[in-house]
C-alpha cells in the first residue's frame, strides 16, 4: 500500500491537519498538535484528533467540498474552499533540472567547473576561515504545473545532508508570466541560490531550462 495523494487542511486558514489517501482508497487524517485558535470548532467537525484507515466517503467534512465550483481560482494549484474548510493538494515532483551538483562529473547534469562555496558565519565563535558549500541546485516541476527551487547546502567539517539542510522555495506563479531574462534574474534570489555565488548567467548557460518552465 502506498500514498497516492497528499492534503492539507486548514479552518480559516489555519492548517488543523493533513491527510494520505492511499493506493487501496484508504485515507488517515492527521491533526495538528499544535492548533491554539478554532478548538472548538475543530472538535465539533471531528478534526481534532487522528482517523486512520477509512474512506473518502466517510469523509464529507474534508472531501465533500472537492467539487469544481469550490475550486480556488487564480492559481495553478489545487486548492478547494467552502464552509471554512479548506483542502489543499500537495503536490509531487515530476521533473528536476539540475544546475549543480557537487559530486557531477564533466557531461554530467549539473556539472559546474565554479567552485559554488562561501564563507560561514554563524554567531560570535564560528571558527576561522569557515566553509560551507552547494551540494546540489536544482528546479523542480510538479504534478499540478507548478516549480520550486532547491538547493543543498554543506558545512566544511562535515561536508554532508546532514551538516547542513536543503532550502525548497515556491516558484512565484506571477514570474511565469514575465520574459524569461527577467524571469532568471528573480529565479536565481530563491532558496539561498546567490549566497552560494549562483547568478543569471549561470542559468541563462543551461540549455533546456527555458523550456522546463515553459517557456517559449
Amino acid at each position: 500500500m502506498q500514498i497516492k495523494e497528499e492534503y492539507n487542511i486548514y479552518y480559516k486558514d489555519e492548517r488543523i491537519g493533513f491527510c494520505y489517501v492511499y493506493t487501496d482508497r484508504h485515507v488517515s487524517y492527521y491533526a495538528s498538535t499544535n492548533v491554539e485558535r478554532y478548538q472548538q470548532e475543530i472538535k465539533k467537525l471531528g478534526l481534532d484528533k487522528d482517523i486512520r484507515d477509512t474512506y473518502k466517503k466517510d469523509f464529507p467534512t474534508i472531501f465533500g467540498i472537492k467539487k469544481p465550483k469550490n475550486r480556488v481560482p487564480g492559481t495553478r494549484k489545487k486548492i478547494w474552499e467552502a464552509n471554512d474548510i479548506k483542502l489543499e493538494y500537495i503536490p509531487k515532483v515530476i521533473d528536476k533540472f539540475w544546475i549543480y551538483q557537487r559530486s557531477a562529473e564533466k557531461g554530467e547534469p549539473g556539472y559546474s567547473a565554479k567552485d559554488h562555496s562561501a564563507p560561514h558565519y554563524e554567531g560570535p565563535h564560528t571558527p576561522k576561515d569557515m566553509k560551507e558549500w552547494a551540494s546540489w541546485y536544482c528546479f523542480n516541476k510538479k504534478d499540478d504545473g507548478t516549480f520550486e527551487a532547491e538547493l543543498d547546502e554543506a558545512w566544511w567539517w562535515g561536508g554532508g545532508h546532514n551538516d547542513g539542510g536543503t532550502i525548497r522555495t515556491e516558484v512565484p506563479e506571477e514570474w511565469l508570466d514575465l520574459p524569461y531574462e527577467a524571469f532568471l534574474e528573480r529565479v536565481v534570489t530563491l532558496s539561498a541560490a546567490a549566497h552560494y555565488k549562483f547568478t543569471a548567467s549561470d542559468l541563462r548557460a543551461k540549455k533546456g531550462l527555458k523550456e522546463f518552465f515553459g517557456f517559449k
